[in-house]
Parts: C-alpha cells; sequence; structure tokens
C-alpha cells in the first residue's frame, strides 16, 4: 500500500507518517515546507499543481490532514480559511479524478460541522448546523467528497476529529494550560466556564482509527465520527493536566467569557467507529501523562 499524506509535517499530518511508516508502509509526504528528502514532494502554496503529482506517482490512498484548525482565524480570514479546508479538497479529487481514480481519497473533518448541539451524542447522519465559518468550510469539503463519489465514483470518507490532543501539538486547550502556567503558574485564567465538556482522544489512538477506517469502512462519500466517546468537562481536564505537574503551586480560574465559535458540549456517538473494532488505548490521564512529557522534554 502507498500512503500519500497531505500536510505531513503539521500536527496530525506528522503523527500519521510515524504510524503508518511504523507498519513499513510506503508513505509518501507533501507539504509547503521547503524539505529535501526522498519521500517529500512540496506544494507550492500561491499554485498548487496536483495534476502533477498525481500523474507522476501512483498512490493507493491519500490523506488529506492539510488546512487551518483555528476558529477565530476562519472569523477573521474567511476565505483563507475557504482555501485551506475546502477549495483544497476541490483541487485534490479533481486531480484523482483525472489521474488516479481508483485512489481513496480520506478527508479530515471535525466535530466543528455539527455546531452547537446539547449534551446528546452526536451521530453522523444528524443535520450539522455550523458556528463558524471553520465549521462550515469543513462541511463543504464534506460535501464535495460525497459529490465526487455520486457523481465521478470516487472512494472517498471524511473522519470527523473530536478533540485530538498529544505529542507534537502547539495550539488548542492543553498547549494554552501549558503556556499560561510556563507564563505565570500563579494567575493563570483558562476560557469559558469550565463547564464546557469535550471528547478528547490521543492522537495514537486517532492515528489507530483512520487506519480501521482504511482498512474496513466503505469509501462511500459518508462521513465517521473519531474519538472516544466519552465526554470531559474542561474544569475536569483542567484538573488532571495541572495534577500531573506535581505541583501545589498551579493556581487556575476561568474567564466565564466563551471564545466566539466554540461550541458549549461536543459528545460523540463513536458506534460506527466501535462497530469497526475501535477501542481507545489511552484515557485522558494516560494519553495527558505522554503529552505532559513531551512538553517537559521540550522545555
Amino acid at each position: 500500500m502507498s500512503i500519500l499524506i497531505i500536510g505531513s509535517e503539521g500536527f496530525i499530518g506528522s503523527n500519521l507518517v510515524n504510524y503508518f511508516k511504523a507498519q513499513h508502509k510506503k508513505v509518501i509526504c507533501a507539504d509547503i515546507k521547503a524539505i529535501q528528502r526522498n519521500d517529500y514532494y512540496q506544494i507550492n502554496p500561491a499554485d498548487p499543481n496536483y495534476d502533477e503529482l498525481f500523474s507522476h506517482h501512483n498512490f493507493s490512498i491519500c490523506i488529506n490532514a492539510s488546512g487551518s484548525a483555528n476558529v477565530k482565524f476562519s472569523f477573521e480570514q474567511p476565505k483563507l480559511d475557504f482555501d485551506s479546508n475546502t477549495l483544497i479538497v476541490f483541487k485534490l479529487l479533481n486531480a484523482i479524478k483525472n489521474h488516479q481514480p481508483n485512489c481513496k481519497f480520506l478527508n479530515l473533518s471535525s466535530a466543528a460541522v455539527y455546531g452547537n448541539f446539547s449534551s446528546e451524542p452526536l451521530e453522523e447522519n444528524i443535520h450539522c448546523n455550523p458556528v463558524s465559518p471553520y465549521g462550515f468550510h469543513k462541511w463543504y469539503a464534506e460535501l464535495i467528497c460525497k459529490e465526487y463519489h455520486v457523481l465521478f465514483n470516487l472512494k472517498t470518507i471524511s473522519v470527523r476529529l473530536f478533540s485530538v490532543y498529544g505529542e507534537g501539538q502547539e495550539k488548542l486547550l492543553f498547549w494554552d494550560m501549558w503556556q499560561k502556567y510556563v507564563a505565570n503558574k500563579n494567575n493563570i485564567e483558562l476560557f469559558g466556564s469550565g463547564n464546557e465538556a469535550r471528547d478528547f482522544l490521543h492522537i495514537e489512538d486517532v492515528a489507530k482509527a483512520i487506519d480501521i477506517v482504511i482498512t474496513k469502512e466503505n469509501f462511500n462519500g459518508a462521513a465517521i465520527n473519531i474519538a472516544s466517546g466519552n465526554i470531559t468537562p474542561i474544569k475536569e481536564a483542567a484538573s488532571i493536566f495541572y495534577s500531573l505537574l506535581h505541583t501545589q503551586d498551579a493556581q487556575y480560574s476561568f474567564t466565564h467569557h466563551a471564545k466566539k465559535g466554540d461550541p458549549d458540549i461536543l459528545a460523540a456517538d463513536i458506534s460506527k467507529l466501535k462497530q469497526l473494532g475501535f477501542t481507545p488505548t489511552f484515557n485522558l490521564q494516560e494519553g495527558l501523562s505522554k503529552y505532559m512529557q513531551w512538553l517537559e522534554e521540550k522545555k
């Protein structure tokens, strides 16, 4: 199996590269960074030529792990967010259609497509109601995947990632908690009330779930949730995180001001993923212990 990973140098992409290489799969990397390596293809961000990529190489599957994952940025720069999360999917699928119609396509989507629902576990077949440009753009990308399956018979699937964390991540909740601790451990202010809840999944479990989807799922243009199936209030996640510092001097509080576009609760129904044979390896404390070790080594 030959796997092309678009966005190979990012947090999720680089972890997928390491995971599949450890399984002795042939992995071709592609990103915008200037890197000289035999297994690497540099993409020109100003004028990406995916036709050249797919006309010169053969792939069993293309995983799109590129794009922006910043809700705030999507409000500030909606066009740039659209280009990086939606337009790229159209360009990739069009190149696959023109040159390698048998290549499977797996697109990394987001739980942001659901919007701000209640605490009920979110099933893949409910109507999406995004509350941010980022959520809309990820949803549009899913529809393009379905379009190319229905109209052009390409094998596509979207995986809706919930709250991914782990080694290599330098943004979002736990990275923010760490940065604020380092800056001033006696006055850590965290967004929200602490009662917001998320379904956290360690990056190694994300890679494991994606591998299972590739192996067992039908690429029929549908979407599938990738999560742990358990939700954790942010205040509980913060308590676990700071307790792992083995220090009693981390003083934190919640601002009670929510970020624009952030849902209160995101709870995943992972029945479909479980039916494929997925069970998480790490609970939140175990996963955060691994992440904390990486943070300490990075200091």
